[in-house]
């Protein structure tokens, strides 16, 4: 029967605000972006302009996790000098201004208000929500999401590309003859659209208008790791909704009669559990952030000022054990910028199939750069395509009977006999065999095709950028490396998450090879003369890449060199081997098995080993313990130890009179590493929700992710292995300090401007400060004004902690 036209307006009205309601209630999930290209992203990320309170309080707490330490954990900091006493007081008195009695005092008082529980009853409700079975629901829609996203990992194909997202479990599940008769029946009832399906099933639920987008958002928060992995795909490729989701969803809980809504989280800490959450977390961040600010010298002057090199490595933080060694070694200089050296383009390496964004994900590749042979190497480049194509082939057909069902037992009686001896030889030799090579390394000489991507004037452009935001303007070096990171790992799911994230989750090197060519090319640089930066005829500018596993340097190109500049790049090579060494007995120091105090070159091996281990979990740590953002000249930390802990971005405040390059800096790297940060943070306060596990039980479910077991949810954030060990956390779960070297006025216009620098500021996602106008002074940026901010005492104060524990005994 023909619908008629009132009802069919109807049905539009319904399928709208049903829409309208489905895209709120997906705030409650940040995007994830899935294993091929892994970003860093704060799992809370709606939340963002609520703050960090708001998000402890009720974003964490509305995905099920914490969003703070239990209480308990904070004590055990304190008792055991972690946290000082007068750290704890002073944090006491921020938050309770004008409170009487001396440090001792206040923390006795304090520790005496224990909470009886709520803190401690929400953890433990969380942990026992988290030991609980799945729930059939549940265990059916995350079922659907593997088959209908990741159909490679699916047991039998599904009509998912021909009917769409929701269109296909219609068609199946009303056939599926695990369901109930009755249920399958109702699921033919079910409109043929989403929209109206879900509609139709928030009515047949009676779930009333004003209850239903808490009601949606529940759904949603019960599968995070599904819900966040479609919001993503709904903003990149758009082949499935929320909506779809929901739709499924919620049919499947009216077919089997389930309860309408899922049961209530536990809910978060309000009121003085919160006041008391915010204090401990605070006085937790006052030492590491105390132990940077105390090396900082604002207004230093350069240690080499005549550098025979000048290196420009990402702003990671494992970069600046490399650039504290290298710098130790001779007269070299360096400087931090994001790693895609202000590319933002999608790359197309050789013999790749397609191109990929190799650029933040803030930013829409504005070009596509090919990987092309070089003249004369033709031979050798089709040589290479035809070895990627062949393990291309081989692994496709090792592959191929795992998508049949019972093929897959067979299969491994039918080639154990000869993968097996391969197997036992990586087993027993644990990194010990071939030197490891990553599979998308290029072994032909190659150069990126700039003049079919950009034009003269864009090259200019976008090298003056580069330049200009980085404050390299003058006193150019005789030699100049671009230097990207990636990282050699085997065996390791999460392996894109150890590469740049600035480059979109891939390794750095085909981003610094453009950048370099654009720098060297003679009319870029007739360019950007006119416009008042002279690069000398004699600087030369290389590309490089910092191998984060190995600490190893590779410089590129070399080839093209003339024989007096090779040698001196040959000589840099050689003291960045020897930094390398110096950085791996450093790191070797914290990897757990590994030696203790191991000479450099033992410990250059020890991690070569690691990072070819196919059973190592541990290869590196990533950038675990990262605690600050510096904005400034290397000048401002050029005699530091920053212990790998510290973002570092190059800034020059004089070159920069418009405040063009902070504005850049302060809305792209500093929400960068603000997503960083607060996925290691989040990932750290609740392992079990927010982050993703231990890496020995993990299932790959294609290049969506990873689920723990044979199925579930997919699993959000860092495994385990890259927070923790088996005697706790490794990473210190602090919000990031940030401190930038710029007049107030200025980074004040950007905050008033650019509303996601407030959201970070004025939400408390970050400490914000600058050098005061006294030496040694410093200011903090809040929502009423710049601040005098004293520096945290870093003594533990042991004497008052055990007298204040006694006390509240």
């Amino acid at each position: 029967m023909t619908a008629t036209p009132a009802a069919q307006r109807s049905d539009t009205a319904r399928a709208l605000r049903v829409r309208a309601r489905a895209d709120l209630a997906a705030n409650v999930v940040a995007p994830y972006y899935g294993l091929d290209a892994a970003i860093a992203v704060n799992p809370v990320l709606p939340a963002l302009g609520d703050g960090f309170a708001a998000a402890v309080s009720s974003a964490a707490p509305a995905l099920g996790g914490r969003g703070v330490l239990p209480e308990h954990e904070f004590r055990a900091h304190l008792a055991a000098g972690r946290i000082g006493a007068a750290e704890l007081a002073a944090s006491i008195r921020r938050h309770r201004p004008g409170t009487p009695g001396d440090d001792a005092a206040l923390v006795a008082r304090f520790l005496a208000e224990a909470p009886a529980g709520p803190a401690t009853a929400r953890a433990d409700a969380a942990d026992a929500a988290a030991d609980a079975p799945l729930d059939p629901i549940d265990e059916l829609v995350a079922g659907w999401c593997r088959a209908a996203l990741a159909p490679e990992a699916a047991a039998w194909p599904v009509p998912v590309d021909r009917l769409g997202f929701y269109g296909a479990w219609r068609a199946i599940a009303r056939r599926d003859p695990a369901l109930p008769r009755a249920a399958r029946a109702r699921i033919a009832e079910l409109p043929e659209k989403p929209d109206l399906a879900l509609a139709r099933a928030l009515d047949l639920l009676g779930i009333a208008d004003d209850e239903q987008l808490p009601a949606l958002r529940a759904h949603l928060a019960a599968l995070p790791g599904w819900a966040a992995f479609i919001r993503w795909r709904s903003m990149t490729s758009g082949d499935v909704e929320v909506l779809d989701l929901l739709a499924v969803r919620l049919g499947l809980v009216w077919a089997l009669d389930a309860a309408p809504v899922p049961a209530p989280r536990p809910a978060g800490p309000t009121g003085g559990a919160l006041e008391r959450a915010l204090i401990w977390q605070e006085a937790f961040e006052a030492a590491p952030h105390a132990a940077v600010l105390a090396q900082l010298t604002p207004g230093a002057a350069p240690t080499h000022p005549a550098a025979v090199a000048h290196l420009v490595f990402c702003i990671d933080p494992r970069s600046e054990g490399l650039r504290r060694h290298l710098e130790s070694q001779g007269a070299y200089t360096t400087a931090g910028f994001a790693g895609f050296f202000g590319i933002a383009a999608a790359v197309e390496p050789l013999a790749a199939a397609e191109a990929a964004p190799a650029c933040p994900v803030l930013l829409t590749p504005r070009y596509q750069v090919a990987e092309r042979p070089e003249p004369g190497a033709w031979r050798a480049a089709a040589r290479l395509i035809d070895q990627l194509a062949t393990r291309r082939a081989l692994r496709s057909a090792v592959k191929a009977p795992d998508a049949v069902a019972g093929a897959p037992l067979g299969w491994a009686e039918v080639t154990g006999w000869m993968l097996g001896p391969s197997a036992i030889a990586r087993s027993v030799l644990a990194g010990r065999g071939l030197p490891v090579a990553r599979p998308d390394e290029a072994a032909a000489p190659t150069l990126f095709d700039l003049d079919s991507a950009l034009t003269l004037d864009d090259q200019v452009d976008t090298a003056e950028v580069i330049l200009r935001t980085m404050g390299l303007v003058e006193n150019f070096a005789p030699v100049v490396v671009l230097v990207g990171h990636g990282t050699t790992t085997t065996n390791n799911a999460f392996r894109t998450a150890l590469d740049c994230g600035a480059c979109g989750g891939h390794r750095g090197a085909p981003n610094a090879r453009i950048a370099a060519a654009l720098l060297s090319a003679p009319a870029v640089r007739a360019g950007l003369a006119e416009r008042g930066i002279r690069i000398p005829d004699e600087t030369i500018v290389v590309a490089g890449e910092h191998d984060t596993a190995t600490d190893t340097l590779t410089v590129f190109d070399l080839e093209n060199l003339r024989v007096d500049r090779r040698l001196a790049v040959e000589q840099l090579v050689r003291d960045a081997a020897a930094a390398g060494r110096r950085l791996a007995a450093e790191r070797a120091a914290e990897l757990p098995g590994a030696p203790r105090a191991p000479r450099p070159e033992r410990a250059a091996a020890v991690v070569a080993r690691r990072a070819g281990d196919w059973a190592q979990v541990y290869p590196e740590w990533g950038l675990a313990r990262n605690a600050a953002l510096i904005i400034g000249p290397r000048t401002l930390s050029q005699s530091a130890d920053l212990g790998r802990r510290v973002f570092l971005h190059s800034y020059e405040a004089a070159h920069d009179t418009e405040g063009i390059a902070l504005e850049t800096i302060l809305t792209a790297p500093l929400v960068v590493a603000h997503w960083i940060n607060a996925q290691y943070y989040f990932s750290a306060v609740d392992p079990e929700v927010f982050g993703a596990g231990t890496k020995t039980v993990h299932n790959l479910v294609g290049g969506a992710g990873v689920v723990s077991g044979p199925t579930g949810d997919l699993r959000l954030g860092l495994p385990w292995q890259s927070i923790g060990t088996r005697a706790g956390l490794h990473h210190e779960p602090v919000r990031l300090l940030v401190v930038v070297d710029a007049p107030r006025e200025r980074i004040d216009r950007i905050i008033a401007s650019a509303e996601i620098v407030a959201d970070l500021v004025h939400g408390d996602w970050v400490t914000m400060v600058r050098p005061g106008d006294a030496p040694q002074t410093w200011e903090r940026r809040t929502r009423e004004g710049w601040q005098p901010y004293a520096l945290p005492s870093t003594e533990t104060t042991t004497d008052i902690t055990r007298m204040t524990e006694e006390d509240a005994a």
